[in-house]
């Protein structure tokens, strides 16, 4: 029922052109009971004195209202075609703006292969039942309920044996219904493992072949297949039943009504012709069931779709009050004792850290990996929030206000670039889309990109590829530096921005970002400590503590981890010098 009210009310804003295809339906269930009346008449013409006159208008009667028929049912496919696809878009829309809101808890847990699956597969379902299985059941509800109304003055029996093989049929039906609606519901989510499994396969193409593991993701993928295999056989099996117990009452009804028909013509209480007309209602009278029986597998499908998708409907924002936004920041942060454990996780990662950065400080973060950093920048941005503690930007508690506006002013820029496979100039605007020519290449000599964009073939017009892999890794750093610096933040934010580049790239990477940081607040997670010994203020995040904390030189004479650390890597670069 909730399904029901929820899919009406996606409606509700096509009522006037609904009502236009509702009355379409009407008209031309109007014009169905013609052809089998006239047919009648024209027996009974042919058996009787046939008058040629008669006999014309009779055919072109039939000829007409066809015709009508046909232009009406048109009419209302189109209309409701058309409704089918607008309110199909309307809820992908919504549940895409949904998961645009989602708190970052959610995209933690759930796969995102399950995600395209309800966003593609699932819509795609449901279109198919709004755009030709709704449409012509209504069509053939209407022609229904019409051609009843004409046979019960013609001969009433006929009616009423009609209604008692509908009740026969729609039990088993109904009941068969429910089992293939259970089995539908767990045929998409195996559809849906298999996609996701089939998304992680592709996207890891590089690590297969690097490890030539070809053959085990085949033999996942062959399992998994094997399973749905089965059991895809066994709800096309209960599909087919049921299309075939329709069978079964749309072929016998006839043959009882030509039976007790035939009597009724024996002891002449209706002619010949009257009973041709009851015979040509009945296949119009059974559409409705026998559309049902042929469509049953659709709906059931299309069923657990919408529930899939209606899911998303449900789903949390990240911030569900109307919060005061961020104006003017400056760049001041206040940690506050935060703790913070993931979702389903059972140890936190961070453990109580406190800190302050003024406005256009550097602070460097460093530590082994697993120690929190990555997690600390997440908090700060707003994208989860502190099992418990608090962070304040320019002394406003970051939990009660728009997270958005706080990232608006931040640019961030990390180790994971993600490029959108589009022009280097749509990229770099993605940031600010409204970005002028002389801001766009203030951006582009900021982040040294000038040779890079000269050596493209279409400059800034060039595809980059998709997540940029048509340029090196320092290329795509310095566009994603450029992109971020485009809004001219206050707060600048390098995670791991240059550990995955090689000495020369890092430098230049490393060159461009040092431009950048006098006059903004910046934080820099670090692998190499080289990249924050000049920062203000270094902490050494240790399982989720603060270890050590203080500039470079004070660090180096307490001798403790970060000592370890920096001559562990100094060691490593004399080797390298050395080689």
């Amino acid at each position: 029922m909730k399904i029901l009210i929820e899919t009406l009310n996606h409606f509700k804003p096509y009522w006037k052109i609904l009502l236009l295809a509702f009355g379409s339906s009407l008209i031309a269930g109007a014009f169905a009971v013609i052809p089998p009346i006239l047919t009648g008449k024209v027996v009974d013409e042919l058996l009787g004195d046939a008058n040629s006159q008669v006999l014309f208008y009779l055919i072109f009667g039939i000829m007409l209202a066809f015709l009508c028929k046909v232009v009406f049912e048109s009419l209302q496919e189109f209309i409701q075609v058309k409704i089918g696809l607008d309110v199909i878009s309307d809820m992908q829309l919504r549940a895409f703006k949904k998961l645009q809101k989602a708190p970052m808890s959610f995209f933690s847990t759930s796969p995102r292969g399950d995600m395209l699956f309800r966003l593609t597969h699932d819509v795609e379902s449901v279109q198919n039942l709004n755009n030709t299985v709704v449409p012509r059941f209504i069509q053939q509800v209407i022609a229904a309920i019409a051609a009843f109304v004409a046979v019960f003055p013609l001969y009433w029996p006929a009616a009423v044996i009609m209604l008692i093989v509908f009740a026969i049929y729609l039990v088993p039906s109904f009941m068969i219904g429910t089992k293939v609606r259970k089995m539908g519901a767990i045929s998409r989510d195996m559809s849906a493992d298999l996609y996701n499994h089939t998304q992680e396969s592709i996207e890891s193409v590089r690590l297969v072949r690097t490890f030539q593991t070809q053959e085990q993701e085949n033999k996942r993928l062959e399992e998994k297949l094997s399973i749905w295999k089965r059991f895809a056989i066994r709800l096309a099996l209960f599909g087919k039943f049921n299309w075939r117990l329709g069978n079964v009452f749309n072929n016998g009804a006839p043959g009882v009504i030509m039976l007790v028909g035939g009597y009724s013509v024996w002891q002449q209480e209706i002619s010949i012709g009257t009973l041709i007309a009851v015979l040509g209602f009945i296949p119009t009278m059974f559409m409705p069931v026998r559309s049902l029986a042929e469509n049953a597998l659709t709906i059931q499908q299309a069923i657990p779709a919408l529930e899939r998708i209606y899911e998303y409907f449900d789903l949390p924002s990240e911030q569900t009050e109307s919060f005061p936004i961020f104006e003017n920041v400056k760049g001041d942060i206040d940690v506050n004792n935060i703790r913070f454990a993931y979702p389903n996780a059972t140890e936190e990662v961070l453990k109580g850290v406190s800190f302050s950065i003024k406005s256009g400080q550097h602070i460097g973060i460093v530590g082994s990996s697993g120690g929190g950093k990555s997690t600390l920048i997440q908090l700060l941005l707003g994208l989860y929030e502190p099992t418990s503690g608090s962070i304040f930007v320019d002394q406003k508690d970051l939990s009660k206000h728009d997270f958005q506006s706080l990232r608006q002013n931040v640019g961030v820029v990390s180790q994971e670039t993600f490029l959108l496979n589009s022009t280097l100039k749509q990229n770099l605007l993605y940031a600010k889309p409204n970005a002028t020519d002389d801001e766009l290449l203030l951006a582009v000599e900021a982040a040294d990109l000038g040779d890079l964009i000269d050596s493209l073939p279409e400059g800034f017009e060039t595809i980059v590829g998709e997540r940029g892999l048509k340029l090196s890794g320092g290329q795509r750093q310095r566009v994603a530096l450029a992109r971020s610096i485009l809004r001219h933040p206050p707060v600048l934010i390098f995670d791991e921005a240059t550990s995955s580049l090689d000495g020369e790239t890092e430098e230049k990477v490393q060159s461009s970002l040092e431009k950048l940081i006098p006059g903004r607040t910046t934080i820099t997670i670090a692998h190499r400590l080289v990249t924050v010994k000049d920062a203000d203020c270094i902490l050494l995040l240790d399982k989720g503590l603060i270890a050590e904390q203080g500039t470079h030189e004070e660090l180096l004479s307490l001798k403790g981890q970060y000592y370890q650390l920096y001559m562990a890597q100094y060691s490593e670069l004399d080797k390298e010098s050395a080689v």
